[in-house]
């Protein structure tokens, strides 16, 4: 069975029955160019998500690295909704390093965008 993208962060240890379809909305989203480690210029993505979990809400702030193929539609309502999220493992399909993650929503098809890794910046 493969891993979920949250089990090795801090969300798990924080609401131990987190579930990745208790991501509901988009609710900040920043793209920039920067450097990375080998002072290449990579595009990256922060995007700041509202969790709720038994009726308590929190802001789950992540960091994509190395951005392409950023796809985003039907986005910058007063609601950008989702019914949660996933990130798929790609290594093994043989993707170059740059295309290691795809993330995409699960229903609505709104995000969905290649990237080289991730993180989780906050979760509060």
């Amino acid at each position: 069975m493969t891993k979920e993208w949250y089990e090795d962060t801090v969300i798990p240890k924080e609401i131990p029955n987190f579930n990745s379809t208790n991501v509901q909305y988009i609710t900040g989203f920043h793209y920039f160019i920067g450097y990375n480690s080998y002072y290449d210029e990579v595009s990256y993505l922060e995007v700041d998500f509202l969790v709720e979990v038994d009726r308590r809400k929190y802001t789950l702030k992540m960091k994509f690295n190395d951005v392409s193929c950023l796809d985003l539609l039907g986005f910058g309502n007063r609601y950008n909704q989702l019914m949660g999220f996933t990130i798929n493992n790609l290594s093994n399909n043989g993707f170059e390093s740059s295309n290691k993650y795809l993330v995409e929503d699960y229903e609505n098809g709104i995000i969905k965008f290649y990237c080289a890794s991730f993180e989780v910046l906050s979760f509060k």
